[in-house]
């Protein structure tokens, strides 16, 4: 994250929140389901699929200049947060992407074992 750990009023949110489990790979790569993942207004059906799945979460808190790396196929969401009002103190986070997220003979890629691997250890329980 890119803004100064100042500007967060709430030093207890404003990270990133990441879960345990992946949506179905049939509706990710179908562009008619995809905005079931991707859009707000699709939230209640999200935290009802996760429900159901039995997820657990962690929750990277917010920290200027830390990078939070992760297999980005697991679901995960922007936590809540409150920061200082002025364009200076706007939550800035830069996003860089690799791969194009399909194994090509379906087997677990080395980003998915390291991303369970540092996940397990985490304890999958709310904190970090």
């Amino acid at each position: 994250w890119l803004t100064e750990d100042d500007a967060n009023l709430d030093k207890t949110s404003g990270g990133l929140v990441i879960y345990d489990t992946a949506p179905p790979r049939e509706e990710v790569y179908d562009p008619e389901k995809f905005f079931v993942w991707n859009q707000d207004i699709m939230e209640g059906y999200r935290q009802n699929w996760l429900k159901e799945h039995g997820a657990k979460n962690v929750t990277v808190p917010y920290k200027e200049n830390r990078a939070a790396v992760f297999d980005s196929k697991r679901l995960h969401a922007t936590d809540t947060y409150h920061f200082k009002p002025g364009y200076t103190n706007r939550r800035i986070n830069l996003t860089l992407l690799f791969g194009d997220g399909r194994d090509q003979e379906g087997k677990t890629d080395e980003v998915e074992k390291m991303s369970n691997k540092v996940f397990k250890n985490m304890g999958a329980t709310g904190g970090y």
